[in-house]
């Protein structure tokens, strides 16, 4: 899969989520931290720009990595599950991040643990379906892309005058 298209993924399955369950609790609320008012397009940037962190943190030096291993060595089978485990690292990590940030709206007498309990592991479901989607698009991206094509499987060499 190439880069773009994880990052696409990346957008769609790590916004959607935390923008349905926070948006009825965030969006028209004053945040504490700037005394503003939290606006739609505020909120949607936010969590923009937290997945594009969990990108440009895990994917991009992972993709980098890859790069400079397929030039020195060739394409190995493995390269395409390491990216696979980048993609869904990061999906990880921008999920909880998204899911977790906005613990002060809903109050600010939290534990450093508390986000996660209440505001990410109660969305267990969605969270291993997203998941689940990520390691089904790598894998059958992955397969297609390691998957011989016809005209390799046939090498015919033509000589001048035959």
């Amino acid at each position: 899969m190439t880069t773009l298209v994880r990052y696409l993924w990346l957008l769609i399955a790590t916004i959607a989520l935390p923008a349905w369950v926070h948006w009825p609790y965030v969006v028209g609320e004053i945040d504490l931290a700037s005394v503003e008012i939290m606006t739609s397009s505020r909120f949607l940037f936010e969590l923009w720009l937290s997945t594009s962190f969990a990108f440009a943190l895990v994917v991009l030096p992972a993709t980098a990595m890859l790069r400079w291993r397929q030039r020195r060595r060739g394409k190995l089978p493995r390269d395409a599950w390491i990216a696979a485990t980048a993609t869904i690292a990061a999906t990880l990590l921008a999920l909880h991040a998204n899911l977790t940030s906005y613990a002060p709206f809903y109050g600010n007498t939290w534990a450093l643990w508390e986000p996660t309990f209440e505001l990410f592991l109660p969305h267990a479901r969605p969270l291993l379906a997203i998941l689940a989607l990520t390691i089904a698009l790598e894998t059958w991206l992955a397969q297609r892309s390691t998957r011989a094509t016809p005209a390799s499987l046939v090498s015919v060499t033509l000589r001048p005058g035959s």
